[in-house]
């Protein structure tokens, strides 16, 4: 025979529905809590700094990308065990882009707090280079930006991965 934890001797009552009610509520606020703590506390998923005032800015955006498609530069990016970073440019043509200032910005997409920033400096024509010291080996995302003497701007976003 199966006996039931409420019965005749142990009726259920008001106070025992309002035990369960207040038990139920209790159960959600305190799960509630925990998912706000962790949601607080961890990555906001921010991936934009400034991410209204870029989209007013897009037509703008559009006419740069189209001002630099036309310059006809091209771009690629090296980081030997991460100890260094090398940038080559050529022209439309195919040669090397002597006399640039290029500035890079290295981004691990995955972890806050790597972020690197360097002013690469010219070894020969078209090859710039500077010394990094990066925390992680993986992913990661590389921002170039060159200017010649006579005000022209490049940029473009590079990814590349550091072997461990």
């Amino acid at each position: 025979m199966m006996t039931s934890f409420y019965g005749p001797h142990n009726p259920i009552t008001g106070r025992t529905v309002l035990y369960w009610v207040i038990a139920f509520f209790v159960i959600i606020f305190a799960a509630n809590g925990v998912f706000v703590y962790f949601a607080l506390s961890s990555w906001p998923g921010l991936s934009t700094d400034n991410a209204y005032e870029k989209g007013l800015r897009y037509n703008a955006t559009l006419a740069e990308g189209a001002a630099q498609q036309k310059l006809g530069w091209r771009s690629s990016v090296v980081a030997p065990k991460g100890q260094k970073l090398e940038v080559r440019f050529s022209g439309s043509d195919g040669n090397p882009l002597p006399g640039l200032e290029v500035t890079a910005a290295m981004v691990r997409p995955s972890h806050e707090g790597y972020d690197v920033s360097v002013k690469l400096r010219s070894v020969e024509p078209g090859l710039y280079v500077a010394p990094v010291t990066l925390g992680l080996k993986g992913h990661w995302m590389v921002e170039v930006n060159a200017t010649n003497e006579a005000g022209d701007r490049y940029k473009m976003i590079h990814e590349i991965d550091i072997a461990p």
